[in-house]
């Protein structure tokens, strides 16, 4: 048996499938469990995401989206995984900020209920090019994480990820470092609370480090054995310490609604 979802759900009796998500690629269910905190695919599942959520937000010069109605449909990712063997997954994803897609591969080290440890890397192909210039739009990247997860008793999930991103840009390579945490707590077989925090560290000493951290909240509804529907909102705080005038926004709202079906 593979824990993920509700731990009521036995995760082996499900056979192979594809799971469509709306909004930010990030949802969850307590039957299909594809997006629960703390899940583990099985030998021959195969996952496709997707996802918008309208974003708000403005930067310290108060020139990008400064109000709601200037917000739009942001943040559009296709997220395609394939567990080929229990232990390990290949994945593609057009959710980068450098480049136009990345390829990468997970491993997972241990796979206890209440002790998970999985290992990942990606690498970002910015291949666009100016078709007058044949400058390169986009930088090639590669990151490497680890996550720690688990479930505890009947309805509490767990994780912890750390990931650092190397980045290959003309003005000088840099290096990225993301923390997230994520607590999911089930109230009933239909019904869970879902959070999250994210702290990122952007363009490390290049010339300045930019420290940009973030919160998100929803709840998880669960309406049938397939389907699942995941309202949240995201809040990303000020961006401080570099220069984040032009480039980059901050101090954010997004909210979205994330479904999630299972074929």
């Amino acid at each position: 048996m593979a824990w993920g979802g509700a731990p009521w759900h036995n995760d082996g009796m499900i056979p192979r499938y594809v799971i469509l998500i709306l909004g930010l690629g990030m949802g969850g269910a307590a039957w299909a469990d594809r997006l629960d905190v703390s899940r583990v695919s099985t030998q021959g599942e195969f996952a496709a995401g997707f996802g918008a959520a309208l974003v708000t937000g403005e930067n310290r010069r108060g020139t990008h989206r400064n109000d709601f109605g200037a917000g739009r449909i942001h943040e559009l990712a296709l997220d395609l995984s394939y567990t080929f063997i229990d232990r390990a997954s290949l994945s593609f994803s057009t959710d980068n900020d450098y480049a136009d897609a990345q390829v990468g591969i997970k491993w997972k080290i241990l796979r206890a209920r209440a002790f998970k440890w999985d290992v990942f890397a990606d690498y970002g192909l910015a291949w666009t090019k100016n078709a007058a210039t044949h400058d390169r739009l986009g930088q090639n990247n590669v990151d490497m994480a680890a996550r720690i997860h688990g479930i505890v008793g009947d309805g509490f999930q767990w994780a912890f990820k750390a990931a650092g991103q190397y980045v290959w840009a003309d003005a000088g390579n840099f290096w990225n470092i993301n923390l997230t945490g994520e607590l999911m707590q089930y109230v009933d077989a239909a019904w869970a609370i879902k959070g999250a925090a994210a702290f990122d560290m952007v363009q490390i000493n290049r010339p300045e480090t930019i420290y940009k951290p973030a919160v998100t909240l929803g709840v998880v509804y669960n309406m049938s054995p397939t389907a699942s529907v995941h309202p949240y909102v995201k809040y990303h705080l000020n961006a401080f310490g570099g220069d984040n005038t032009v480039g980059a926004h901050d101090d954010n709202w997004k909210a979205a609604v994330a479904f999630s079906v299972q074929f």
